[in-house]
């Protein structure tokens, strides 16, 4: 007799928020996360995070300020806090590809691999509007629309915004350093390449309602203006 079925597994593209700690005093990031939960309440609200130190923190006191906004943290980078996180029924994760990259630095020359192939984009020409959430896998974004505030738009490759994006926007969803924001008119509540993000209170100035890329240089978000 053949066993029931008890689980069915399915492949599933999760945005995963990497926040990496810059400061360990507890009442410096709890501020900084009251701050951002203010400004974006439905983009912090369940959001998923992973965190990433360089050095030992108190891991219960930044889970604590984490969850108290509504954040929902998955786990750990392999590094200071891989061990504290374990008790607390954490998943420890690979570094991301910038400290891989610093690590291996000191070391031996990578070899050249192969750039992943890529499926062929996906193409959005309705307004995404506030609340949907449209991700492409394994490929670039382009949308031909507005993407309403409170929206989401996220790619494994780059993102092409051919109206005024107001939402989200996440380019290199799987860590792809490489891939790029490109926008038509910038009025972003958030943009992010390969987890490193900036929400809409660090963007302000001149950008703003211009045409933009935004893009990753020595693992810094850098939005630049884009000549049409």
């Amino acid at each position: 007799m053949t066993p029931k079925k008890a689980l069915e597994f399915k492949g599933r593209m999760l945005s995963l928020t990497r926040a990496r700690i810059l400061d360990p005093d507890p009442a410096a990031i709890t501020a900084q996360l009251q701050a951002f939960a203010r400004q974006l309440p439905q983009a912090v609200k369940g959001m998923p995070v992973m965190l990433e130190a360089d050095t030992a923190v108190d891991l219960d006191a930044v889970l604590a300020a984490m969850r108290e906004v509504g954040m929902q943290p998955l786990g750990v980078a392999e590094g200071p806090l891989a061990t504290a996180a374990l008790s607390y029924g954490l998943a420890v994760l690979p570094a991301d590809g910038a400290q891989r990259a610093r690590t291996a630095a000191s070391s031996v020359e990578p070899a050249q691999s192969p750039a992943p192939a890529r499926c062929p984009a996906r193409i959005v020409t309705d307004p995404v509007r506030s609340g949907q959430q449209i991700y492409a896998a394994d490929g670039d974004l382009v949308v031909l629309n507005t993407v309403s505030a409170g929206a989401e738009i996220a790619a494994d490759g780059c993102v092409h915004v051919y109206g005024t994006l107001r939402g989200r926007a996440i380019a290199g969803a799987r860590g792809d350093a490489l891939a790029r924001i490109f926008c038509r008119r910038f009025e972003a509540e958030l943009v992010a390449v390969a987890g490193v993000y900036a929400v809409a209170e660090q963007m302000q100035g001149e950008l703003r309602r211009q045409a933009v890329q935004v893009w990753l240089a020595d693992g810094k978000l850098r939005i630049e203006r884009l000549d049409v």
